[in-house]
């Protein structure tokens, strides 16, 4: 297992913030569990485009969040609009 690159770890809070599970998110994304799962644990360092454009929709966020998520990683106690 790699580090977790920081999509990984962005990923992660935004879903937990959301109270979805990796099984909830996939179903509603479209992307496998499998891949969700490896990035959050540093399996997986990045993701297709379009697979961040489908996570970040069913998260609902902007991609912009999802990718560069200066908010998320610059203040720990930030909350989502």
């Amino acid at each position: 297992m790699g580090e977790v690159s920081r999509l990984g770890r962005r990923v992660k809070r935004l879903r937990e913030r959301v109270n979805m599970t990796q099984h909830e998110l996939a179903e509603r994304s479209g992307v496998s569990r499998t891949t969700i799962a490896n990035l959050e644990t540093g399996v997986r360092p990045s993701l297709l485009v379009d697979n961040a454009v489908k996570l970040a929709d069913a998260l609902g966020v902007s991609l912009d969040l999802l990718v560069r998520g200066d908010i998320l990683d610059n203040d720990p106690a930030a909350t989502l609009a």
